[in-house]
């Protein structure tokens, strides 16, 4: 049976892999923000179409009768 293999890590490449792993990390961040800004500002324009359009139909409805 072989002996396990161990891996060492040199300084350079413990930087490298910490720098990889703050990349992934701001990139995730940077994503979640992105999709909760777009939910927003989806959700706002959503809510002032809802508004306006029952705004303009209860205006019709009262020139109406």
């Amino acid at each position: 049976m072989p002996a396990p293999r161990v891996e060492q890590n040199t300084p350079e490449t413990a930087l490298l892999n910490a720098r990889v792993e703050d990349l992934r990390h701001f990139i995730t961040m940077i994503g979640r923000d992105s999709r909760f800004a777009a939910g927003l500002w989806a959700g706002i324009v959503k809510g002032l179409a809802t508004g306006l359009f029952i705004s303009f139909f209860l205006v019709g409805l009262k020139l109406v009768f």
